[in-house]
């Protein structure tokens, strides 16, 4: 089962009222429809909806470089055009290398206080990302997470990628 999850408690998107991971199809970008529910991503070209979530980002078939976000110009490696980039799927995991606290920002979500890291992610680029919980520091490993972010005014469920202390 997919698995939502908001600051605290756990939502399961279950067979009483929800989306099972098993019926989003390999390479889904953005959205499942069940019933008259979609749950959809914030941003469907940056985010894969399964179960861990996965980022998507590419890589230069010239110098090997992988970057995130997706850069429609080409490789700020080696300079390659943006027809030698290829899809990179990256692993939401990786370790916090900077770590601040936001208490004021311009929008109503996330509710602040919230905590914003640099995270370096397994075997690709440095990213910045919001980490829910307690006990992120320098050096901690985190994992991405699917959390429900907003409904819109036909029930449809955006949901965005935020980090987790690894247990």
């Amino acid at each position: 089962l997919l698995r939502l999850e908001r600051c605290s408690p756990v939502v399961t998107l279950s067979a009483a009222g929800a989306i099972a991971a098993a019926t989003w199809p390999a390479g889904d970008y953005g959205s499942v429809v069940k019933g008259t529910m979609t749950v959809q991503a914030r941003h469907p070209r940056l985010l894969r909806l399964t179960d861990p979530p996965s980022i998507l980002g590419h890589q230069c078939i010239g110098c090997r470089r992988v970057a995130f976000p997706p850069d429609p110009y080409g490789c700020e490696g080696c300079g390659s055009l943006s027809g030698d980039l290829e899809e990179f799927v990256l692993e939401a995991r990786g370790t916090v290398r900077a770590v601040a606290t936001v208490h004021r920002h311009h929008q109503p979500s996330p509710a602040t206080p919230f905590t914003v890291a640099v995270i370096e992610l397994i075997g690709g680029p440095v990213i910045k990302a919001i980490v829910a919980g307690t006990g992120v520091s320098v050096g901690t490993e985190v994992e991405g997470v699917l959390v429900q972010d907003v409904e819109d005014d036909v029930g449809d469920i955006l949901v965005d990628l935020q980090f987790r202390v690894m247990a």
